[in-house]
């Protein structure tokens, strides 16, 4: 009877182990496509779309923000307990896809490099990373 026990509660730690995974993958799933967005949307000529003075600082805040979020909620399924570890991970994550991305647009007609897009990548997604780990973390 102890035997079986044992086995019922192997299968149900395999079960579990199989949905973790399932999870973690499709965490991992949604923050590549939310950064596929960035690099479609990246890609496309937007010389014709007047903005006003510094907004599009304010869109690389935000879409860098939304994006670090994304990968808070990846880098949360492993156990780092060290604040500075996890903003090192996430923000420096986010960072360098923000330089890719800039790299990226450099092949784009129409596009520029712009070190103060990086700068606001960054910056959104540091003020994310600091959110989530003071506020969300701990109800997700």
């Amino acid at each position: 009877m102890t035997h079986n026990t044992g086995f019922a509660s192997l299968k149900n730690s395999k079960t579990m182990t199989r949905k973790i995974k399932i999870h973690w993958s499709l965490k991992c799933a949604l923050t590549c496509v939310y950064a596929y967005i960035i690099y479609a949307v990246s890609s496309q000529d937007t010389s014709s779309i007047p903005l006003p003075i510094h907004l599009d600082k304010l869109i690389h805040f935000a879409e860098y923000g939304i994006l670090c979020t994304f990968v808070c909620w990846v880098v949360s399924s492993f156990p780092i307990t060290s604040a500075k570890i996890f903003y090192l991970i996430t923000i420096g994550i986010t960072s360098l896809y923000g330089i890719s991305d800039e790299f990226h647009q450099s092949f784009t007609p129409h596009r520029s490099v712009e070190i103060h897009d990086w700068l606001a990548d960054t910056t959104g997604a540091a003020a994310a990373s600091f959110f989530w780990r003071i506020f969300l973390q701990k109800h997700l």
